[in-house]
Formats: structure tokens, C-alpha cells, sequence
């Protein structure tokens, strides 16, 4: 405690009051001494100044030093400096000690100088002085005085021990001082920590007007020092709206803490709330502030106490993160509980504790399925690790095998299972599991090989015998899915003998699978090798065998397997050129309702066309046209039907189908085509004007379309010979720029072409073509030339150069392969990250292609690439046309519902943001699901609904799979919520947890930003912090001593001289 030095004013009785002046009465009344009587009624007075002034005349005037009037006046001379406060003093005194040293005023002249450096507060002069005086020349009173004022001199100059022998002796007596003394002796007492002599020295003099404000804090600071609570709870109270208010704070924290150790809590809040607007709160205080409301079921108010007291690692904050997270059970806020059992056990200060909170925590983690970092399985490992022989090891094995079995982190939980090296059969089955449930998660990942790998894995510990036939179904699920169809169908053969494999639900799919493969394996070979047609036949009649046998044996309850195996079976008969079986059964699918037909109508149709059948195939091309005019089949029917109708000879229906298909498709590949059939037609009925009409049409407005472009010059030789004009065709052909010779150099260049194509030589194709087009002007063929070179290089994957002859083709509208072309080019070029230059392409492709496969193709590639240009409106505007389409595939739907969120929530149209995004968590728990949710938590936090926000990132959280990247942003959201709350222990906590535990991409990044977020937080505190009251400690004040005793201290040095000043005016 520091103290605050009272102003002693005792006023020094001068030797003029001690020693009368005893004057010879023949020198008072001769006149020879008039000056001296003078002078002594002038200090009578207390004139010092004037008096001095008459003294040093009567020095002056008597040459006799031994003289005793010179000797009093060179004394009173002296004293009247003292109570000057002349800085001669001391050689004044000193002087007048060496001139007279037997006379007995030199007795006296120690007391005074140390009265006199006393009073101007240098003690170490007045220590000096004092130690000089001869008690035996000093009277009573004196005496007092000189044992209080050493004793005072050396309390100030830190003597203490000195200081309180001088104060006991003044305890001794009755005096004036014993009171200060009396105060003084108990303070170093109080500091030596000699408590009950202290408390028996205060409460003595309790009720002295000089100490009585000062005295209570001292006898509460001592009983709580003492641990006497009760006597202090009796006696503190009383004075507590008598204490000033600097000190208020810090008298109620010891009224506080004293109910606080007799456990009456609701009495210790009282006196706290006093103690915390008065005071900055410690981190005790706060603490025990904390466990007060936690005790009186008050955790509301609790919590955020706990918090605050968690700023060092130490046993309080041990205990503190305990009490927090149990208040946290008792709100059911037990995610914060486990975050607070966590931090409690990673402190080791109280290992009960310690213990204590790595259970709760890890059954705390496994309850919430709240495992990020799978903390459930480390905990539990940490635990038993720590603490292998409790009764609670044994139930963590317990719990553990029951997070094995439950829990979705697969690899995190095989990886811990590795550790345990002893697996008794549950552990067995819970990794067989847990294996297989990886395995299956990698499936719907579209990682095959990896899937595969694990399914191996599966029979590692062959407890679960329908669990090992699954791992061989599933096995032949990714070969399929690879491509690796004759491994499928053997895995798949497995599946079926394999022990446990009828009892699983899908046993009864299985010959649906095996057709599939056999289906797919028919398909490709090389047709080089002489055995394709055997194997090709072989694989087919297998397919059909397992479709078949797929088909008697289940309900049509699956209509939609049901359907298909009805369609691969008449495929597989097609293939075969058995189109009688192969009609029969597109009919059995077509005869299920509720499905789109136009693929079995359309293979129908050409069947029935391979059979001659063309009245029926007639009526199927017609059914299919008139009732899916959307069908992407529609284009290629118009044509099949047209030509049909030509076929049988039908020249207006022929005519008229093609000039629909005409209106329809303007810009289709084979609008050309249709212009050279209804050419044809007109010319087979001898109309030569029409024919000569649409042929014309050919050669004018599609120039590029080569082999349509010959076949009308053909064509129009014929119409010039039926007119038995062949003279006009040559003039025709002159006036139209053909020549002949040209042709046929034309002709000769391209025949080597041809051939490497007719055999697959793409080597020799790409030289063939590049000498064709080197060597042959205005090339007729050019378009095919770039075509076949284009196609070569794409299959040697040499993509820079089939994008050359790509775009080359791309750049002549209206060629045979414009619209392939396009959709190659547009391809290639997003592939390359050239995203301006990929939608010219796929704007394009959107405009003149016709198939579902090119407008879904070409609006793919429009949403791709605005997505990637940041273009929100265009982005939007394309997401929505592909949903649109019909057989949109999953990973495109997702991507199109993701690319809507973010553009609407980019353009801060959030209602319709959260929406798409809850569309893609309705298809999907990919990595594309875990950014959706991600963007609705951003939305949320963004619109300050933190609450909800939480809510949404703890689904995230608890979402399987999890994907690392987007659950850390999600993490690092969530400390921001809890920093917009002001809870600074959690927001702390998530941000720790991704520093300790994150490993996936971005990790400096993602790491870096969680430390700064760290770093605010401390700041934050550290502002809060500073802005409560500061916590004054317990000092004492003499400001409160009744002044009426002040005379007791010394006089202020500045004011006697003053005051005497005066006076003399």
C-alpha cells in the first residue's frame, strides 16, 4: 500500500517560550541597553525580522564577546534566522555551539536545527540533528516531540525498523503524539505483516477524529488478509458510502470476495457490481465474478466472465475454460462446450481436469458428429493414450468404436483405426465398414481407380460377408465406368457366387449390369482384326441373353431399367441385322407410357427401312416427326422421311418434306443436301425449270458444300442433255468459271487424300492433304481437306493445329462440317483458357446448330465461359437456358445452379442466390454443394443475421463429405460471427483450429488469414480491456484527517514565512 505523507504542523515552541529570558534588571532598565530591551520585546512578539534587525546592532555595538547581553543576542539572532527560515541558519547555530560551548543555550541548539530541517522535510538533516540532542536537555514534552519526529524522519527516509523502536517508545507514555505514533507503528506492523499487532493499533485509535476516515481500510484489508471473512462481512459494510470514490472500486471487492469464500454468491454479486463500476476487473476478479453467476445459475452473465479470464496459460485459466464449458452445457450450447472442455484439456496445470475436460470434449465431439478434423477420434486416442488404465479409458473404447462406425471422415478414421494395432472383431468390422463407405464416397466422386483400391481393401478383415460381395460389385461398377468391360463382367461374375451376395438389394440388378457390359464391350475393335465381327457377335448375344433374362425375372416395377433393357436388346439385334427382332422390341418400349420414344422410333424406322418395309417405316418417321418435333432426332427424320418418300416414289410428299425440313433448318449442314434431292426429284419428272431451279440454289449459296456442289453440276449435265443441249452445259460451265482440266487435277490431288482417310492413316492424311492443298488452286475439296486434317490432329492430340483447321472450316459458313467445326473450335478454345474467343464459336454454334447435343453444347459453353469473364448478367441469362434442356447431366446442372448463385449474389440479388444455391444442396454434397453452403453463410453473415448464419455453418460443418478448402473459409466466417457477437473465446477457438489442423489447398493463405483474424481478436480484447475503469489499489489518504489535528505534523515551510511577512507590515 502506498502512502500518501500527511502535512505535520506542529508549530516549534522556541526558546523564547522553553527558556524565559532571564535579563539582568540593571541592563533591561540602564539606558546603555535600551537596543536589547527592544529587540527582546520585538521577538516576544514574534517580529523576527525587526527583532534581528535590533540584536545584530546590540552584536555590533558590544565588543566583548564574553559579554552575556552579545552572547543572547548572537543566540536570539541565530533563532530569529530559524524561524525566518534563513539559509544561514545552521552555521548561525553551529557558530554560536563552537563560540559558547558551555553556555547553557548551546544545550538546546541540536533540538532546534533538527526541528528546524524537520519542518522543511529533509529528514536525513533532521535524522542528523536529532541524533546529536542530549536527551537529558530536553523537558518532557520535548522529549515526546523528538521520539515522534526521529521516528517520523526515519518511517519517510525508509528506516522503518529504526522508525518503529522511536514509535513504541512514544506508546509508552500519554502525549499528544501517541495517536500519530500510535497509527505509524501499526502501518509498519501492517507491512511487516504482523496483521493482529496492526489491527490492535488501528482499531485503538478507530475513533480518533484524525484517523477515523483512514482506519477502515486497514482493518478490512487485514481481516481479509487474515481470512477472517466473517468479521470482515460485520465490520466493512457500514463504510462503504463513506469511502471516497477512487477507492470504492477496491473496498467493495473485499466485502465481494469475502461472501465469495462463504460461498453466499448472490451477496458477492452485490458488493462485485460496485467493485467492477468502480474498478478494471483483474483476472481473478473476473474469474470469481465468472464462478459467482455460474454458481447462482446465472450462466448467461457467466459465460463471457470465463472468457475473458482465458488470456494466459495458467491454472486460472485451466479452471476457468472448466466452468465455461459446463455453463455452455447448461445453455446447450455444446458445441461451445466442447471447444471449452478442449481448451481446458490442453492445459496441464490441475490434471483432474485436465482429465475431465478430454473426456467430456471427446464425447462432447462424437455427440455433435461435430468433426471437422474428426477431433471425436483424436480425442478418444489422446484420452486412452494419456489415461490407459481409468474406468473412462474403457468407456472411450466404447465410444470409439462407435465413432468408427458412424463416422463419414473416412480416411481420417481408417488412418486412426491403423493405429490400433490389436483390432478385436468389432474394430475388424468397424474398418471393413468404414473402408467399404470410402470406397463408395470415391465412386460418387468419380475417382474410379482410387474407389477400386479401397474396395480391395474390403477384405482385409472379411467379418461382413455381404459387405465382400458388394466391395466385387462395386469393383465392377469403376471398371465399368473406366471403360474396362470385360474386367466388369468378370468382377460382376464374382459378386453373383460370392458368399452373402443374394442377400443384398441389389442382387436382382445385377444381369441388368452384365447386359450393359457385354453390351458395351461389343464395341469398339479394331476392325482391322479378323476375329471383331466373332467378338462383336459374341458380346451381343451375351448382352441380349442377360438383358433377357433381367426382363423374366422382375416386376416392371424399375420401368425405367425395365425400358432400357427393352432398347439394348432391340440395339442388340440391330447390331446384329436381325431387324425383325430388333423392331419387336422397340415396340415393347415404345408400348411403356410415360417415356420419350423418339430414339426407339427412330431406330424402328431404320429397320424397317434395312427391311424394305418403307410404308411402315413411313408411318414411324411420321409418328416421331409429327409427335417430337423438339426431338433431337427431328432433323435426321425430316431427311430419313423425305428420302423415304422419294424412295417409293411419293415425288410431292418427298418434295414437300424437304422444303419443310428447308423452312425449319435454314442453317442446318444438310440444307444443301435437301436443295440437290428436290433437284433430283424435279429433274427424274422431267420439270427442268425447277430442277434447274434448286440446283442453281446449290451452286450459288452453299459453295462450300463440295460434294453437293458436284453432284448439282452433275445434275445439271443431266438437265442440259435431257434439253439435247450439251453444247449449252459446257458454256455453262464456262460462264460459271469450271474448268475441266482443273477439275481434274483437282481429282487426281485428292484421290490419295481420300484413300489414307478410306484407311485411317491419319499420318498419311495430314501429308496427303497438305500437298492437295498446296498444289491445287481454288480447291474444290478444300473444306474436307481441313476437315480431315483437323480430325487427325485432335485424335494425336495435337489440339493448337486441329484448332487451326477448325477455325479455317469455321470461318466458311454453311459447309458439311460448320456446325462440328464450330463445336471443336469452341472447345478448344475455353480449353485454352481463351474465353472471348470461345463464345464467338459457341454463339454461333447456338444460331445455326440444330441437335439437342449442339444447342446444349453451345449454351454450355456460353454459361462456362461468361462464368469465367465474371459477366453475372450473361452467366445468369445461360445458366438458366441449359436447365432448361432436357437430359441435362448432373455435373453440368450443378455447375449451372452454382454459376447462378454467385452471379446473383455478385449482383447482390440474394434472395434468388440462396435459392439457387439450395437447389444444388438438393442434387449434390460434392465440393460444389460445400461452396453453395458457403455462399448462403456469406449472405447471412453479409445481412447480420449472425444467428442464423451459425446455424448454417454448423450444417456445413457437419456436412459429408467434407471438402477442406471451403470447410476452412466456413470456419474462418464463423469466427467472424462470433466476433460480431463479441464472443472472443470461440471466434479465438475456430481460428486455432484451422492454424493447428489445416492441410488442404491454399494453406499459407488460409493459415495466414485465421493469424491475422487472431490478431485483431487480441487487439479487440486489449481495447475493451482498456477501456474499463482502472482498479485502484487500497491506498491511504491523509486528505480525510480532521484538520483541527493537523498542528500535530509539520508547518508548511512556504506559508510560516509568508504569514511572518505578514505580520510585520
Amino acid at each position: 500500500m502506498i502512502l500518501k505523507k500527511l502535512k505535520y504542523t506542529f508549530f516549534l515552541i522556541f526558546i523564547c517560550f522553553i527558556i524565559p529570558v532571564k535579563a539582568q534588571k540593571t541592563l533591561v532598565h540602564s539606558d546603555k541597553y535600551k537596543d536589547y530591551k527592544i529587540a527582546q520585546e520585538l521577538y516576544d512578539k514574534g517580529k523576527y525580522s525587526s527583532s534581528q534587525a535590533h540584536f545584530k546592532l546590540i552584536i555590533d555595538e558590544i565588543s566583548d564577546k564574553q559579554d552575556e547581553i552579545r552572547i543572547n543576542s548572537e543566540y536570539y539572532f541565530a533563532v530569529c534566522a530559524l524561524n525566518l527560515f534563513h539559509q544561514n541558519v545552521e552555521v548561525l547555530l553551529t557558530r554560536f555551539v563552537l563560540d559558547h560551548p558551555d553556555h547553557p543555550k548551546s544545550e538546546n541548539v541540536y533540538f532546534q536545527l533538527a526541528r528546524h530541517y524537520y519542518r522543511l522535510k529533509k529528514f536525513s538533516k533532521a535524522i542528523l540533528y536529532f541524533d546529536k540532542v542530549d536527551q537529558y536537555d530536553l523537558t518532557g514534552d520535548e522529549w515526546n516531540e523528538y521520539l515522534f519526529k526521529i521516528g517520523y524522519s526515519k518511517f519517510v527516509r525508509k528506516k522503518r525498523n529504526e522508525a518503529k523502536v522511536h514509535f513504541n517508545e512514544v506508546l509508552q507514555r500519554e502525549s499528544d503524539y501517541k495517536e500519530p505514533a500510535t497509527y505509524y507503528y501499526s502501518h509498519i506492523a501492517y507491512e511487516d505483516g504482523k496483521y493482529q499487532t496492526a489491527l490492535n493499533g488501528f482499531r485503538s485509535i478507530d475513533e480518533s477524529p484524525m484517523f477515523k476516515a483512514i482506519i477502515p481500510y486497514y482493518v478490512t484489508q487485514i481481516l481479509y488478509k487474515q481470512n477472517k471473512f466473517d468479521e470482515l462481512i460485520d465490520y466493512a459494510p457500514i463504510y462503504l458510502d463513506s469511502v471516497t470514490e477512487k477507492r470504492k472500486g477496491e473496498f467493495s471487492k473485499l466485502i465481494g470476495d469475502s461472501y465469495y469464500q462463504k460461498q453466499n454468491y448472490n451477496e458477492a454479486i452485490k458488493y462485485y457490481k460496485t467493485f467492477k463500476k468502480f474498478s478494471r476487473l483483474d483476472r481473478k476478479s473476473n474469474y470469481q465474478i465468472a464462478y459467482s453467476y455460474y454458481s447462482i445459475g446465472d450462466y448467461e452473465k457467466a459465460i463471457p466472465l470465463f472468457a475473458r479470464v482465458a488470456t494466459r496459460k495458467d491454472i486460472l485459466t485451466q479452471t476457468a475454460y472448466y466452468h465455461l464449458a459446463d455453463a455452455y452445457l447448461k445453455t446447450n450450447e455444446k458445441g461451445y462446450a466442447r471447444n471449452a472442455f478442449q481448451a481446458a484439456s490442453d492445459l496441464s496445470f490441475d490434471e483432474d481436469i485436465k482429465r475431465n475436460s478430454l473426456f467430456n470434449y471427446a464425447k462432447l465431439a462424437y455427440e455433435q458428429s461435430y468433426n471437422p478434423y474428426d477431433e471425436a477420434i483424436n480425442a478418444f486416442h489422446d484420452f486412452i493414450a494419456q489415461y490407459p488404465d481409468t474406468e473412462d479409458a474403457k468407456e472411450a473404447y466404447e465410444f470409439l468404436l462407435k465413432v468408427y462406425l458412424t463416422t463419414k471422415n473416412y480416411d481420417q478414421a481408417l488412418s486412426s483405426l491403423e493405429k490400433i494395432k490389436n483390432k478385436d472383431p468389432r474394430m475388424q468390422k468397424a474398418y471393413q465398414s468404414i473402408v467399404f463407405n470410402r470406397a463408395v464416397e470415391l465412386f460418387h466422386n468419380r475417382k474410379y481407380e482410387k474407389a477400386k483400391e479401397r474396395f480391395e481393401m474390403v477384405s482385409k478383415y472379411p467379418i461382413d460377408k455381404q459387405l465382400n460381395a458388394l466391395s466385387e460389385f462395386w469393383k465392377a461398377e469403376c471398371d465399368f465406368n473406366l471403360g474396362r468391360f470385360q474386367e466388369a463382367i468378370d468382377n460382376y461374375q464374382k459378386f453373383r457366387y460370392s458368399s452373402g451376395s443374394v442377400l443384398t438389394s441389389i442382387f436382382k440388378d445385377l444381369d441388368y449390369h452384365v447386359g450393359y457390359a457385354y453390351f458395351e464391350n461389343s464395341n469398339p475393335y479394331d476392325n482391322s482384326n479378323k476375329s471383331f465381327e466373332e467378338k462383336k457377335h459374341k458380346n451381343l448375344n451375351q448382352a441380349i441373353t442377360f438383358f433377357r433374362n433381367y426382363i423374366h425375372q422382375t416386376e416392371i416395377s424399375d420401368t425405367s431399367k425395365y425400358r432400357k433393357s427393352l432398347l439394348r436388346i432391340a440395339d442388340g439385334y440391330f447390331l446384329q441385322k436381325n431387324d425383325l427382332k430388333a423392331i419387336e422390341n422397340y415396340d415393347l418400349a415404345i408400348s411403356l407410357n410415360g417415356f420419350d420414344n423418339s430414339y426407339a422410333l427412330y431406330q424402328k424406322a431404320k429397320s424397317q427401312g434395312l427391311i424394305q418395309d418403307y410404308e411402315g417405316k413411313t408411318a414411324t418417321l411420321k409418328k416421331l416427326t409429327d409427335e417430337y418435333p423438339d426431338s433431337r432426332y427431328q432433323v435426321m427424320s425430316l431427311l430419313d422421311l423425305a428420302q423415304t418418300y422419294n424412295d417409293q416414289s411419293m415425288n410431292n410428299e418427298s418434295i414437300e418434306t424437304y422444303l419443310q425440313f428447308i423452312k425449319n433448318y435454314p442453317n442446318n449442314n444438310f440444307v444443301s443436301t435437301a436443295y440437290v434431292e428436290v433437284g433430283s426429284i424435279y429433274l427424274k419428272e422431267s420439270n427442268y425449270v425447277e430442277a434447274e431451279k434448286y440446283l442453281l440454289v446449290v451452286l450459288d449459296q452453299f459453295p462450300d458444300a463440295e460434294s453437293e456442289n458436284q453432284l448439282a453440276i452433275d445434275l445439271m449435265k443431266e438437265v442440259f442433255s435431257q434439253k439435247d443441249n450439251l453444247p449449252g452445259y459446257y458454256s455453262w460451265l464456262s460462264n460459271r468459271g469450271i474448268q475441266i482440266s482443273a477439275q481434274e487435277q483437282d481429282s487426281t490431288f485428292w484421290q490419295p487424300v481420300q484413300l489414307a482417310r478410306d484407311n485411317g492413316d491419319c499420318e498419311s492424311q495430314l501429308k496427303k492433304a497438305a500437298i492437295y492443298l498446296d498444289n491445287v488452286s481454288n480447291p474444290s475439296r478444300e473444306i474436307s481437306a481441313h476437315y480431315y486434317m483437323a480430325t487427325c490432329f485432335y485424335s494425336l492430340g495435337k489440339m493448337d493445329e486441329a484448332l487451326y483447321h477448325y477455325d479455317f472450316i469455321a470461318s466458311k459458313p454453311n459447309n458439311n462440317f460448320y456446325t462440328e467445326a464450330l463445336y471443336y473450335a469452341g472447345e478448344l478454345t475455353y480449353d485454352n483458357k481463351m474465353y472471348k474467343e470461345a463464345l464467338v464459336y459457341f454463339s454461333t454454334l447456338e444460331k445455326v446448330g440444330i441437335t439437342d447435343e449442339d444447342l446444349s453444347f453451345a449454351r454450355k459453353g456460353q454459361m462456362y465461359c461468361f462464368n469465367f469473364l465474371e459477366n453475372n448478367q450473361s452467366t445468369i441469362d445461360y445458366a438458366l437456358k441449359v436447365l432448361s434442356s432436357n437430359d441435362v447431366k448432373p455435373k453440368i446442372k450443378e455447375d449451372a445452379y452454382l454459376f447462378l448463385g454467385n452471379s446473383y449474389k455478385s449482383m447482390n440479388l440474394l434472395d434468388e442466390a440462396i435459392s439457387s444455391y439450395n437447389e444444388l444442396l438438393k442434387i449434390t454434397n460434392n465440393i460444389k454443394a460445400a461452396e453453395a453452403k458457403y455462399g448462403i453463410c456469406e449472405i447471412l453473415f453479409n445481412q447480420n443475421k449472425n444467428v442464423e448464419c451459425e446455424q448454417h455453418i454448423m450444417e456445413m460443418v457437419q456436412q459429408k463429405p467434407s471438402y477442406d478448402y471451403w470447410l476452412a473459409k466456413a470456419i474462418i466466417l464463423l469466427g467472424d460471427n462470433f466476433v460480431a457477437a463479441k464472443d472472443y473465446f470461440n471466434a479465438k477457438h475456430s481460428l486455432q483450429s484451422i492454424i493447428d489442423n489445416y492441410s488442404g489447398p491454399e494453406k499459407e493463405n488460409i493459415i495466414s488469414i485465421a493469424k491475422a483474424k487472431i490478431e485483431e481478436i487480441l487487439l479487440l480484447e486489449k481495447q475493451e480491456l482498456d477501456n474499463q475503469p482502472e482498479q485502484q489499489e487500497m491506498e491511504i489518504d491523509f486528505d480525510e484527517i480532521d484538520p483541527s489535528d493537523e498542528d500535530l505534523f509539520e508547518e508548511d515551510v512556504d506559508d510560516n514565512i509568508n504569514e511572518k511577512q505578514e505580520d510585520e507590515k
